[in-house]
């Protein structure tokens, strides 16, 4: 079923908003009249003139129709299909945009194109005459109406995806562009990412379970829905767990062309993603995080990967999903705790890129909290940004990706020495605090205090244990960034003006833990 119809009188920018619409939705557009002209081998006047008005209505209907039960992405109708009642009552249960346009600039804009049939006498008044006619029914099947005169494209195509309520960020990565959709009950847009899947494995904790069998119950008729319950957190990151996924997915007899879903938070994404990597030496994966952490990192990217003895995230591969499907719903039962983990991601994605992140957390903290409130989706939408930015410059992580790990080399260790019981937020923001210090300890740019005080406001720690440097060190030894023995840092020598260095001495790493510790 289609996403978005476009309707509207002639001159209203259907095909052309439509279009623009389509691409900042990550969809595919589609547009009855060329429907119609395809079908009949021959262009809409002539059918006008050969068959003459009722025919076409006739074959307008057919095409409405089929297009409105087959695409999933923008449609365009041609002026008149609403006046079918039949396709408005199709109508009934989609969203409809409806263009207006006044009649100066109507008459304008259809005056470059003579392929329009009821304009070809007096097209001034014939159009006035359309346009009141037809206005009552526009409006009878419209959930939103924009006025596109004398406006740009860029902002009418802002305006019409804000207020369809998603925001989407594209990853144009060297692989496989996907989408990031951002918004609420934008899960509901799964069946548009199926593909030509006849399975679809669901790999979700006890936790997401009650979603995962909604999220089962999406998939398009005739698509078979396999449940895969994992253990949650960072238990379910292991060969073993992805071992028995695959078995799972060999029993049910998962072919290239299926599907892996991933419902939950990071952990979930990363071990989804990688079964999915691995089976068949790669099947497609959709991911739907739960979590605000999982939403703005681990679900974006295309990093996958197991825990194993020797660290985190040790063994894996980079395997971008087909889409991420951010429902801001899910965040609506996360505990305080649990958001500011994840506000930790975002507040890295101010200090390497966005500074207006850091803006809006420092104006607001209560409502960068508010799960519900516009402020989180903004960040999120920021914070994905950034990182589609980096990932579709380097997704295999060969120089400019290292910058999203400020913080991170601290904040792995401290995860490997704790058994991962620190949340990962937690862990980064700590991360985040030390490699503050490094830049101010190397003259960079000092952002100590701010960097705390941001972090703070939300409730994150900005501390460690002040014993522990010598296992610390140790571990950050065999950080992912290291090349061979040297061991890399990312470091910022100024606000959003990261850099990854490999000269920062033991003194100056020790220097900067006991400042931490202090």
């Amino acid at each position: 079923m289609a996403l978005v119809v476009v309707v509207g009188p002639p001159g209203s920018g259907k095909t052309t908003i439509g279009t623009a619409l389509a691409e900042r939705l990550g969809v595919v557009f589609r547009d009855t009249d060329a429907d119609i002209a395809a079908a009949a081998g021959k262009p809409i006047p002539d059918i006008f003139v050969d068959d003459g008005e009722e025919h076409f209505r006739a074959l307008e209907r057919e095409a409405v129709r089929r297009a409105v039960a087959e695409h999933d992405g923008v449609l365009a109708l041609g002026g008149g299909a609403i006046l079918a009642a039949e396709t408005r009552e199709l109508l009934a249960d989609i969203l409809v945009v409806h263009l207006r346009v006044d009649l100066a600039e109507a008459v304008k804009r259809t005056e470059i194109d003579r392929g329009r049939p009821l304009l070809n006498v007096n097209p001034r008044a014939t159009l006035r005459r359309l346009m009141d006619e037809r206005l009552p029914l526009y409006r009878e099947v419209a959930d939103i109406e924009i006025d596109t005169t004398g406006r740009d494209i860029v902002a009418l195509t802002d305006e019409i995806a804000a207020r369809i309520g998603t925001r989407t960020v594209t990853v144009n990565d060297a692989e496989t562009p996907y989408s990031v959709l951002i918004g609420h009950g934008v899960v509901e847009r799964l069946p548009l990412f199926i593909g030509k899947a006849a399975r679809a494995a669901v790999i979700h904790t006890a936790n997401t379970s009650e979603l995962a069998e909604r999220v089962g119950s999406l998939l398009p008729d005739g698509v078979e829905a396999t449940l895969m319950e994992i253990p949650d957190a960072e238990d379910g990151k292991s060969i073993s767990v992805a071992e028995q996924c695959w078995e799972a997915l060999g029993a049910e007899g998962f072919t290239r062309t299926d599907l892996v879903i991933g419902v939950g938070g990071g952990a979930v994404t990363d071990l989804a993603g990688f079964v999915a990597a691995c089976w068949l030496r790669g099947v497609p994966v959709v991911h739907v995080p739960t979590s605000l952490l999982g939403a703005v990192d681990a679900a974006v990217g295309g990093k996958t990967g197991v825990n194993t003895a020797a660290g985190k995230n040790l063994v894996g591969s980079f395997h971008p999903p087909r889409a991420v499907l951010v429902d801001l719903d899910n965040f609506a039962t996360l505990p305080r705790r649990d958001l500011a983990a994840g506000l930790a991601e975002v507040v890295k994605a101010g200090f390497i890129a966005d500074p207006v992140i850091l803006e809006l957390v420092e104006a607001d903290p209560e409502a960068a909290l508010d799960a519900s409130g516009p402020v989180v989706a903004e960040l999120v939408e920021r914070a994905i940004a950034v990182k589609a930015e980096v990932v579709g410059s380097d997704l295999k992580e060969g120089g400019l990706r290292a910058v999203l790990n400020y913080g991170h080399t601290f904040a792995h260790a401290i995860e490997k020495l704790e058994h991962f019981r620190w949340r990962h937020g937690d862990a980064v923001a700590v991360g985040m605090v030390y490699a503050a210090h490094l830049n101010a300890i190397t003259g960079r740019v000092d952002l100590v205090e701010r960097t705390k005080a941001v972090l703070e406001s939300i409730g994150l720690p900005t501390t460690y244990d002040a014993e522990r440097w010598d296992e610390i060190v140790a571990v950050m030894k065999i950080d992912k960034k290291n090349i061979g023995a040297t061991q890399r840092f990312v470091l910022l020598d100024d606000l959003a003006k990261p850099v990854v260095v490999d000269d920062v001495t033991a003194e100056q790493q020790r220097e900067a833990y006991e400042r931490l510790t202090a």
